[in-house]
């Protein structure tokens, strides 16, 4: 013990104790950032119940009428407006009138695409009474189709009149003969590529289709795969429960485990990538290009870039884990002394479990506010009149329309839903949004780990110990949450800055005009990343500190910085070893949940660009893993710097023993760093005792 003294011991050890005892009294700590935290979740709040208030997700999914009305829902009045408010449960797409000109075509509901192409009136009633879907306006119906505005259509005269209104105004009543067969593209019926279609005319209806604004492409795309999504979640927490129970149960083979299957699994997922990219290459290639859609030329792209990624990592990967293949048996050692801990509180496996429901909710609830935020539109209305017809009102329409005087149907309103460009601001918030509170949910459990495992090592009694994680819990929420809410924030003030930067340098690589630029922003981004890591590994370190001193974030974290700045040695065998066997099974369970979404995804056809939810999947998945694994990775630093405070504070004599195991002491204690360890306090020891 006389090493351990000389080393760690530089002040008298019982005032370091009595200063620094875990269950001395605690004071709140951070409490101004913790106000500006809540502070900016009022706001939040408000632009979530503005965005549930104004925004349909439905409305950008399933399309909507010239009158207001969603497609495929029920629908309430828009004011008095004629053919507003009406029932379209039953009738899912959306059919343009006047292909010619599509963007200002009127729209309406049907209940089918015409699957055939329609060449006169009798055979519009036949495929009517066929299909139960109706193509000509909603005041025109029944089985003689009549309108509560004109007499029976199947008159020649009325027929050329309707001809002429539609060619002049593009409302109808009904569409121009012939009628094109179409299909459901994106819930709208788009014409079949036939001979007899005008190229410029079928490349104008794409366009419009491709004109639809990326953010709401991605967003539908979301909502249309959000069980997908949810599933490939639940599934990512259960293949990192797995991970978990095998580095506990058997520690000593679980490293070369871990390694074989991300090897396995990270070229899996790099074949199923560059098989995707060739198979949309090849489908894209087959098509006119004037059927190209915007999405899938995307999706070419997307598909493209994961490729390369996936190929540069898992290269990348698989060299390193040759690099470290002989030396993994370090890791068993650590994984078995964090292992007795986690036997002692089992309930700490569980705490990821609590985090992934708190993220599983707040990721739920930022995507609906997202949905709707895109949907935030306001309507423009446009009053237009029919063409009058001179012989009166004969018969009745459709039971969904009653019987209204010409007078007041004659002339009606055309509703349309635009944005207005403030609203954007609020995506950049409603960012901003995700990142803090996410990063203050992973700290949140890096701060109850922290503090379970430090009550528990500097317990005696470890067996008779109670309720360790529920104390932990209790100090973090009394005392701690300003200063998680100021860790995460640290987080987000390099993740934002690096996120705009991204976002800017593929902004001037599209325009090839500014190659200096573009690389000076890629540096600043590559270094803004390095930070982001730096203050994130620090921070969880800091959160320790806390949980043995309770003290500030900033008093924390300079302790924390001057005890791994001076075991830099033991501090890299750790990392190096230790921490990368669980960024290999962070890959892992990102990998599995990459590739069940890729097969899942890839043949829906109701998506537009459905790398994006794949994307989401992985994002998602890696925060679940590091959720899980982070289990290990926290208690493992943790215990070397409550090791680091008991040695400070105990020389091992009589009334002054280590709480440290004799494994662990044999651990870190062995000089394979050529380093000796130096202690929490040795800095603020030597203030005490020059003469040490």
């Amino acid at each position: 013990m006389g090493f351990m003294q000389s080393v760690c011991c530089r002040s008298t050890a019982e005032d370091r104790e009595a200063r620094r005892r875990l269950g001395k009294p605690r004071g709140c700590t951070d409490v101004f950032c913790l106000i500006i935290f809540f502070f900016f979740w009022g706001i939040a709040i408000f632009i979530s119940a503005f965005a549930f208030v104004i925004g349909n997700p439905f409305r950008l999914i399933s399309g909507y009428d010239s009158f207001g009305n969603t497609c495929g829902m029920n629908n309430e009045p828009f004011g008095s407006l004629a053919f507003s408010g009406l029932n379209m449960t039953d009738k899912r797409y959306v059919f343009y009138l006047d292909l010619s000109n599509i963007k200002h075509s009127l729209k309406i509901c049907v209940k089918q695409c015409p699957h055939r192409e329609i060449r006169d009136p009798m055979e519009l009633l036949k495929f009517e009474e066929e299909s139960g879907s109706r193509l000509c306006r909603y005041d025109v119906g029944g089985p003689a189709h009549q309108s509560v505005l004109y007499p029976p259509l199947l008159n020649t005269t009325v027929l050329d009149m309707f001809n002429k209104e539609q060619e002049q105004t593009g409302l109808g009543p009904c569409p121009k003969f012939p009628i094109r067969a179409s299909t459901a593209v994106l819930n709208r019926c788009v014409p079949d590529a036939v001979a007899g279609l005008a190229g410029d005319l079928l490349h104008s209806i794409y366009a419009y289709l491709n004109s639809i604004d990326a953010l709401q492409q991605v967003v539908s795309d979301l909502y249309a795969s959000w069980r997908e999504v949810v599933g490939m979640m639940f599934l990512s927490c259960i293949i990192a429960l797995i991970v978990v129970l095998l580095i506990h149960f058997v520690a000593h083979i679980v490293s070369y485990l871990i390694m074989i299957l991300v090897c396995i699994a990270l070229t899996a997922i790099t074949v199923v990538f560059w098989w995707t990219y060739v198979d949309i290459k090849l489908g894209l290639d087959s098509l006119p290009f004037e059927q190209l859609l915007d999405g899938s030329s995307k999706n070419e792209h997307a598909f493209l870039i994961y490729a390369i990624i996936a190929t540069v990592v898992t290269v990348i990967l698989l060299l390193l884990v040759i690099a470290i293949w002989k030396r993994v048996t370090l890791v068993a050692a650590l994984f078995k002394e964090a292992g007795a801990c986690i036997r002692h509180m089992p309930f700490l496996l569980a705490q990821p479990l609590w985090t992934f429901l708190a993220l599983a909710v707040f990721f739920a609830f930022w995507l609906l506010v997202l949905l709707a935020l895109s949907t935030a539109v306001y309507p423009q209305s446009e009053t237009r009149e029919f063409l009058p017809y001179p012989y009166g009102v004969v018969g009745s329409n459709d039971s969904t329309i009653e019987a209204t005087r010409p007078a007041e149907i004659r002339k009606f309103t055309l509703v349309d839903y635009s944005q207005p460009s403030w609203i954007h601001s609020m995506w950049w918030f409603h960012l901003i949004f995700l990142i803090w509170t996410s990063e203050f949910i992973l700290a949140s459990q890096q701060m109850v780990i922290a503090g379970a495992v430090a009550t528990w090592y500097f317990s005696r009694e470890r067996d008779l110990l109670s309720c360790p994680i529920g104390r932990s819990v209790t100090s973090t929420v009394l005392y701690h949450l300003g200063s998680v809410a100021l860790g995460s924030f640290l987080i987000l003030l390099f993740k934002v800055p690096r996120i705009v930067l991204t976002f800017v340098e593929r902004r001037l690589t599209k325009r090839k005009d500014y190659p200096c630029a573009s690389c000076i922003l890629k540096c600043c981004t590559c270094c803004l990343w390095c930070l982001e890591k730096m203050i994130r590994y620090l921070n969880h370190n800091a959160y320790t500190v806390i949980a043995i001193q309770g003290t500030s974030f900033c008093s924390a974290a300079r302790t924390a910085f001057t005890t791994l700045a001076s075991n830099v040695g033991r501090v890299a065998v750790i990392n190096s070893v230790g921490d990368f066997i669980l960024f290999l099974g962070k890959c892992l369970v990102t990998a599995l949940t990459g590739l069940v979404g890729v097969l899942l995804l890839k043949n829906n056809p109701e998506l537009h660009f459905y790398a994006v939810p794949i994307f989401v999947v992985c994002l998602f998945a890696a925060f679940i893993a590091h959720c899980m694994l982070s289990v290990y990775e926290m208690v493992i630093d943790t215990l070397f710097l409550c090791f680091c405070e008991d040695v400070a504070v105990n020389d091992g004599s009589p009334g002054r023993e280590l709480y440290a195991p004799e494994s662990l002491r044999e651990f870190l204690l062995s000089d394979s760093s050529g380093t000796a360890l130096t202690p929490l306090t040795a800095e603020r020891a030597e203030s005490e005792d020059p003469k040490a």
